[in-house]
C-alpha cells in the first residue's frame, strides 16, 4: 500500500474516536444490579420448570401402570388370496338333571299307598298270618288293627345322588311282637313315592327284634337290633344288642359295619323235653311197673349250667331202677313232685333217659296222664328265659298192659 494511503487511514480513525468516545457512558452500579436480578429470575424459573417435570413424570408413569393396557396391538394382516379360517363354535354344556328330593314327612307317608319288600322271607307273626306288602298304608298307631306299624323315621342321602331319602322302621305287629324291617323310600322324577330297598330285617333265629335306626352323613344307615324279642317273661334288658351299618351299592343294601351275628345269650336257653307213654305190667305180689323214655335237648349254642326235670305223677307211682341214678336226689326218699337234677347241659346236648316207675301193692290206680317239665338255670342260679316254653312240658299216658 502507498504510504500516503496509510497516513490517510490513521487520520480517519483518529477523527472517529474523537467524535464517538464522549458519547459512550460505562454501566454504573445501578445497571449492574439490574442485570444481576434479571439473571437470578431467569435461573429460578428454570429450576421451577425442572421440578414440575420431575414430579409429573412419575405420576404419569404410575397412572400408566394402573391403566388396563388392554389387548396387545396386533399387526394388520397382510391381504392374502386365501380366506381366513372360520372360528370353531364352543359347544354348549347342559347341566346334569337334579335328583328328586326324597324327603317324605311322616304325615305324607302315612297318607300314601306304598309297597314294601315282601315279608314272605321273614318270620311270620305269632298268629301265623301273613303280613301284607303291596299297596298298603302304614299305620302310626300301635293299638290299631292295621299291623304295618311305622315305628321310626330317618333322613339322609343313602344312595349318594346328592338328594335326601327317607328310611323307616316298619313292624308287622301282633300284640307286642312281630317281624320287622328297615326300608328306604325315594321319589321318582314326577314326585311319586317309590321303594328303594330293604336295609335290614329280623331273622330266624336272630335278630328277633329291631330297636331303631340312624342315617349318617356318609350315607351309612345304622340299625340297632337285639337277639331276642321282648315279651311275657322276657325283658328287653336280657337281650343282647348291637349296631350294624348298611350301604347302598347301586342295587341293594349291603352290611359294611358291625358284627355279623350274636353269640350265646347268657340269659337264654332253648330247651325241650319229650316222653314216651308208660305201660304198666303186672309183677309178682299184685304190683305193676313199667318204664318211660325221656329225651332232654339243649338246642341253643350256649351252655345250661343246671337242668332240672320235674315229674308231676300220681302218688301211687314211685321211681324205681338204675335209670334214676343220673339224678342228684335220692329218689327213695323223694316226695311228689319228683325232681331229677341233671346238672350241666352242653350246647346242643341231647340226652336220653330210661326211667322206671312202679305202682305198689294195694294202691289202686286208674289209667290217666302225667307230665314232666324241664327247667334251666345259669351259672349264677338265675332261671334261663326261653322264647317258647311249649316244648318244655311233655305229657304222657300211664295205662295197664
Amino acid at each position: 500500500m502507498p504510504e500516503f494511503d496509510s497516513t490517510r487511514l490513521d487520520a480517519e480513525f483518529s477523527t472517529y474516536r474523537a467524535a464517538m468516545l464522549p458519547a459512550i457512558t460505562p454501566d454504573g452500579p445501578t445497571a449492574v444490579r439490574r442485570t444481576v436480578r434479571h439473571r437470578r429470575r431467569r435461573a429460578a424459573m428454570a429450576v421451577a420448570a425442572a421440578l414440575v417435570v420431575a414430579v409429573a413424570v412419575p405420576v404419569a408413569g404410575q397412572a400408566g401402570l394402573r391403566r388396563d393396557p388392554g389387548p396387545p396391538a396386533t399387526a394388520t394382516p397382510t391381504p392374502s388370496d386365501s380366506p381366513s379360517p372360520t372360528p370353531t363354535p364352543t359347544p354348549s354344556v347342559s347341566a346334569a338333571p337334579q335328583a328328586p328330593d326324597g324327603r317324605i314327612e311322616r304325615t305324607e307317608l302315612l297318607a300314601a299307598t306304598v309297597d314294601l319288600p315282601t315279608w314272605g322271607d321273614l318270620p311270620e307273626r305269632p298268629d301265623g298270618k301273613a303280613c301284607a306288602s303291596r299297596g298298603i298304608r302304614l299305620n302310626g298307631d300301635p293299638v290299631s288293627d292295621d299291623p304295618n306299624l311305622l315305628v321310626e323315621m330317618g333322613y339322609g342321602d343313602v344312595d349318594r345322588d346328592g338328594a335326601t331319602e327317607t328310611v323307616v322302621l316298619v313292624r308287622c305287629l301282633l300284640g307286642t311282637r312281630g317281624p320287622a324291617q328297615v326300608v328306604a323310600f325315594d321319589r321318582d322324577t314326577v314326585g311319586r313315592i317309590v321303594t328303594l330297598g330293604r336295609v335290614a330285617a329280623t331273622a330266624d333265629p336272630t335278630p328277633e327284634w329291631l330297636i331303631g335306626l340312624e342315617v349318617r352323613a356318609d350315607g351309612i344307615t345304622r340299625v340297632a337290633m337285639a337277639d331276642r324279642a321282648p315279651g311275657p317273661g322276657w325283658p328287653l334288658e336280657r337281650s343282647q344288642r348291637q349296631w350294624r351299618g348298611y350301604r347302598w351299592d347301586g342295587s341293594r343294601f349291603r352290611q359294611t359295619e358291625g358284627p355279623k351275628g350274636f353269640g350265646p345269650n347268657p340269659y337264654a336257653a332253648d330247651l325241650s323235653v319229650s316222653s314216651s307213654n308208660l305201660a304198666l305190667t303186672r309183677e309178682p305180689g299184685d304190683s305193676f311197673a313199667g318204664t318211660i323214655e325221656v329225651r332232654v335237648r339243649n338246642a341253643s349254642a350256649g351252655e345250661v349250667a343246671e337242668a332240672v326235670l320235674s315229674f308231676d305223677l300220681p302218688w301211687q307211682l314211685r321211681p324205681v331202677g338204675d335209670g334214676w341214678k343220673r339224678c342228684r336226689e335220692n329218689m327213695a326218699d323223694a316226695l311228689v313232685p319228683y325232681r331229677c337234677t341233671l346238672g350241666r347241659l352242653a350246647p346242643h346236648a341231647d340226652i336220653r333217659l330210661t326211667l322206671g316207675l312202679k305202682r305198689g301193692q294195694g294202691t289202686p290206680l286208674a289209667s290217666g296222664k302225667a307230665t314232666v317239665e324241664l327247667f334251666g338255670s345259669g351259672a349264677d342260679g338265675t332261671a334261663l328265659l326261653e322264647r317258647e316254653r311249649d316244648d318244655n312240658l311233655a305229657t304222657f299216658t300211664h295205662y295197664y298192659s
